[in-house]
C-alpha cells in the first residue's frame, strides 16, 4: 500500500497494526490509484457494512476516481482485501446511505454535519443539505478475495 498523508498517518498506522480492533469496526484503509495522476493513495474512511457491500460517503474530490467502478484494496479488520469501488451521486441513494451511516455511528453525523435527534434519527434537512453541498456515496463491493491475512 502507498504511504498515507501526514494527517492520516496515525489512523493508518493503527488500522495497519495489531491494534486495529480499536478502530476497525467502523474505519478502514482505502487504497486506490488516481485516474489522472496514476499515483497510489491511501486514506482512512468510516464505513457501514451491509453483507458484501460497504457504504462510505465523502465531500472530498477523490470519489471521482471511482466513476464507473474500479479495483481498490482495503485494509478491512486487519486483512488486505480486494474490492471494487464505484461512485454513486443519485441523491436518493446517497441520502439513504448517509442516514444509515449516521444512525449506526452518531459521531459520523458531526463529520458530515448531520444532527441527530434524541431518538437517534438523523435530521432529514441536514442529510439533504449535505448532499446539496456535494456529499456522495462510494459503494465498495467486496469480491471475497483476501490478499493477505
Amino acid at each position: 500500500m502507498a504511504t498515507p498523508s501526514l494527517r492520516n498517518w496515525i489512523p493508518a498506522a493503527i488500522l495497519s497494526s495489531p491494534l486495529h480492533p480499536v478502530m476497525s469496526r467502523r474505519s478502514l484503509l482505502l487504497s486506490f490509484t488516481g485516474r489522472r495522476s496514476g499515483a497510489r493513495y491511501v486514506t482512512p474512511v468510516n464505513y457501514l457494512q451491509r453483507d458484501r457491500e460497504l457504504l462510505i460517503t465523502t465531500e472530498r474530490g477523490w470519489w471521482r476516481n471511482f466513476d464507473g467502478g474500479v479495483p481498490v484494496e482495503l485494509r478491512l479488520r486487519g486483512r488486505r482485501v480486494a474490492a471494487v469501488a464505484e461512485a454513486v451521486c443519485e441523491p436518493t441513494v446517497v441520502a439513504e446511505a448517509l442516514t444509515a451511516l449516521v444512525r449506526d455511528h452518531r459521531a459520523y453525523g458531526r463529520w458530515a454535519r448531520v444532527r441527530v435527534g434524541a431518538d437517534g434519527t438523523p435530521d432529514t434537512a441536514d442529510v439533504h443539505a449535505a448532499i446539496a453541498s456535494g456529499r456522495v456515496l462510494v459503494r465498495v463491493l467486496l469480491d471475497g478475495e483476501t490478499i493477505t491475512p
